[in-house]
């Protein structure tokens, strides 16, 4: 025998029969942010309904053998924390189906302020209903009993509601994005804009823009106050400050110098003919040779001769030149330590003083803002440098100059402000200009650089990762746990000529984590007040800027480091890799919960989204690159998002190198005759038009191509959904004697740089780089 009781003064209330109609099933107003004013009650939207003659007006209360007792859900177990937890929720998604009148996919931003109740309730969901009737007793695991209050004043350890797993999407966009309709209008925008957009993003009109998340007025008036502040200050400031040279040529050689071959064979093309190049280090080739057709892939790879570093676009609305910022790793001069002689861990120690450098490429587009393959890219400038290998960078988001393009002056053309990380373990900012006589010349200019205006140093550590705020505030990480912020527009930010004092001060300097700073990333330009961080201690942990001690959170441990991270403007959250290959978004209103989009084939080393499309790009160890639009997913949890690889590079090395030796020409002979095409392409030789007949096999292949390193790239694979719940690899039979296996590939094949270009216009430019020292540009807009 159930009993229920309020308390010891009130009268137990009488339950409601069966046949008699409430006047609704929400409750305390749970909707009334979907009013026709934003503020009217429940009431007022809700058809009054016939009152039963023998009705006695008590409220409805459920019976007692059709309540179900409330599950008790730890606050830190989620929903995305195992793929059998995901599985879960969309299950009790498909069983359920609450009662409305609009589905979310009805939902247009016109609409969203006068959606009505239903009239008529499903009564078959009524036990379903234990989010909007309780029972006020609830017993939890401890058999205590939890003291009954009022829903909306009960106490949630993160300050807004649990995660609902019950309820439409109506439901689920309150509790991701706010229970406003100001909070609600810009994501069904967002859906309804790009949800022809699959995967690819579209170059047709429209279909590049800006979030709808973003204020106009807000953009528009922080490069007012940038660019004014570096007409007015921040231009004399690095003129002051800033020391550099020219180079000739030879000088200039040295600080472009690896230890990587001269050349590369590259096997790429159509499957059943590929094509076999040797491509020179430094030089490049149109992607689109090995095909017969070339109009529809504008696009050009380069091979720079070792891993790429880092490869950023430079903020450029106006002008149809586009640079993009390249580092190489260049391994430092002299005696180096052997294994295990060092006893410091590089990733925590400074490195001594040595060449390297970053490359200034420059590439052409069409008046539709295509990239101009008719126009060969051109190295324009190399920042040569004495401070070390640059391990990360990034241009100042806010073009510094006016609108009127590039031109500083009569004589000079202003790329921007790069921010850098070098291996001495300071963080510098440079201006970045090139001279109008060198922009019409064929040969690169090389820069060096003896001093910065903005170089700094943090004590009895060294930094990780950097990231601006806006247009004049850069944040750094640190490898003990420290997050500093500088803003350029305080005073004593730069140096002078006159005095040589040490690094300046941050305003902001504290400790936000407890060991290694793996990422940070901010919420710009929608939300920047909001950082977040990843960490070697397997959480990612999210701070307001304007109280970081107050308003924090963590979200659910992973057990691999989190390399990579980046802001997804679009579905307000922060995209990170998961340790089951599967991309992650943890939202701003709840980070701690993921929220699951792609999954990968290998550990995702590298992830890019853009702020004027939603579509994300994601590298992984495997060297394939793949693209999705996430927001259909994170908006519908029934949605199956599709996800389509860009392009798959592998490398492997020399034959004799190989672990498993090669076969016999008697046993590949008799393993040709049954082998499909693709398995024998690698292996194949070339005729005198670069192109492979078939029928030859691996010994007729010239010695000197074996022995030497080789790349295959394929492409022109089509869109699939593999789903979220299980990889394409998990499915395949295994032996349970054995168990399942986990592939290991080959360090030079994975994707160790990717970016989008952020410009407007260009957007749908991409670039991607990898571990053997290709680098790939291409339009990759349908």
């Amino acid at each position: 025998m159930q009993s229920v009781q309020h308390s010891m003064s009130e009268e137990q209330p009488r339950r409601r029969s069966r046949g008699t109609q409430p006047q609704s099933y929400r409750f305390e107003d749970e909707y009334s942010f979907l009013d026709e004013d934003g503020s009217g009650p429940s009431g007022t939207q809700t058809p009054n309904f016939q009152e039963d003659p023998q009705d006695d007006g008590d409220d409805f209360m459920p019976d007692v053998q059709e309540e179900e007792q409330e599950e008790e859900v730890d606050d830190d177990v989620d929903e995305g924390e195992d793929d059998d937890d995901e599985e879960d929720e969309e299950d009790s998604d498909e069983e359920f189906n609450p009662p409305r009148k609009h589905s979310a996919r009805d939902i247009s931003v016109m609409e969203v302020d006068s959606i009505q109740e239903p009239s008529t309730p499903n009564s078959k969901g009524r036990k379903k209903f234990t989010d909007d009737v309780r029972s006020p007793i609830a017993f939890s695991k401890g058999g205590g009993v939890k003291v009954p209050t009022v829903d909306n004043d009960r106490l949630r350890t993160r300050g807004i509601a649990d995660f609902s797993k019950i309820g439409g999407q109506e439901i689920r966009l309150k509790h991701l994005f706010g229970p406003g309709s100001e909070a609600l209008k810009p994501v069904l925008a967002t859906r309804d804009y790009w949800y022809k957009q699959e995967t690819l993003p579209l170059r047709q009109s429209g279909g590049l823009k800006r979030s709808f998340f973003e204020s106009q007025d807000a953009r528009e008036r922080e490069n007012r106050v940038t660019r004014k502040w570096f007409a007015d200050t921040g231009k004399a400031a690095f003129a002051i400050g800033q020391k550099s040279r020219k180079l000739n040529a030879e000088e200039g050689q040295s600080y472009l110098a690896s230890a990587r071959p001269n050349s590369l064979n590259i096997l790429s093309g159509i499957v059943d003919e590929p094509h076999l190049t040797s491509l020179k280090k430094g030089s490049f080739v149109s992607v689109a040779e090995p095909f017969k057709e070339s109009k529809d892939r504008p696009g050009w790879l380069f091979n720079l001769g070792a891993r790429i570093q880092e490869a950023q676009w430079a903020a450029n609305e106006e002008s149809s030149t586009q640079y993009l910022a390249v580092a190489v790793e260049q391994e430092p001069t002299g005696r180096q330590s052997k294994p295990m002689e060092n006893p410091k861990a590089p990733a925590f120690t400074a490195t001594h003083s040595y060449p390297a450098s970053i490359q200034i490429w420059s590439f052409e587009a069409t008046k539709d803002g295509e990239l101009d393959i008719a126009k060969e890219p051109r190295l324009e400038s190399v920042i040569c440098t004495d401070w070390g290998a640059p391990k990360h960078f990034r241009w100042c988001p806010i073009q510094a100059t006016d609108g009127s393009g590039l031109s500083f002056n009569d004589t000079t053309v202003h790329v921007g402000l790069l921010a850098a990380i070098w291996s001495d373990a300071r963080v510098r900012i440079l201006n970045v200009c090139i001279p109008k006589s060198d922009v019409n010349t064929t040969k690169p200019l090389y820069l060096h650089y003896s001093r910065a205006a903005f170089d700094i140093s943090l004590p009895m550590t060294i930094p990780t990762c950097l990231h601006w705020l806006s247009g004049t505030s850069l944040a750094v990480g640190t490898a003990a746990g420290t997050v500093a912020i500088w803003t350029l527009t305080q005073p004593g930010t730069f140096a002078s000529v006159e005095t040589n004092r040490s690094s300046p001060k941050p305003w902001f300097y504290q400790h936000l984590a407890d060991t290694y700073i793996l990422t940070i990333s901010s919420g710009w330009p929608s939300q920047p007040q909001f950082l977040s961080i990843s960490i070697a201690d397997g959480f990612a942990r999210l701070f307001d800027l304007r109280s970081p001690n107050a308003d924090y959170t963590a979200s659910i441990r992973g057990r691999t480091l989190c390399v990579t991270q980046a802001w997804h403007e679009q579905t307000q959250s922060f995209a990170m890799p998961d340790e089951h290959y599967i991309l992650k978004h943890n939202p701003v209103r709840r980070y701690y919960h993921n929220l699951y989009s792609m999954r990968s084939e290998s550990s995702i080393t590298r992830i890019a989204t853009s702020p004027v499309h939603p579509g994300v790009l994601v590298g992984g160890v495997d060297g394939a690159v793949e693209v999705s639009n996430p927001v259909g997913r994170i908006t519908n949890y029934k949605v199956i998002p599709w996800q389509q690889k860009w392009f798959v590079h592998e490398w492997r090395r020399p034959v004799e190198q190989l672990v498993l030796p090669t076969a016999t020409p008697e046993e590949d002979d008799a393993m040709v005759q049954d082998a499909p095409v693709e398995e024998l392409s690698s292996s194949a030789t070339h005729d005198e038009n670069g192109m492979v007949p078939s029928g030859f096999t691996s010994p007729n292949v010239s010695q000197s191509v074996l022995s030497q390193p080789l790349v295959r790239i394929t492409e022109g694979y089509k869109a699939t959904q593999p789903g979220i719940q299980h990889s394409i690899m998990s499915k395949k039979p295994t032996n349970p004697e054995i168990g399942k296996g986990i592939t290991v590939f080959e360090e030079p094949s994975a994707i160790t740089a990717l970016a989008w270009n952020p410009n407007l216009k260009f957007g749908t430019w991409a670039v991607a780089g990898m571990g053997s020292g290709l680098l790939r540009v291409e339009d990759v807009g349908v």
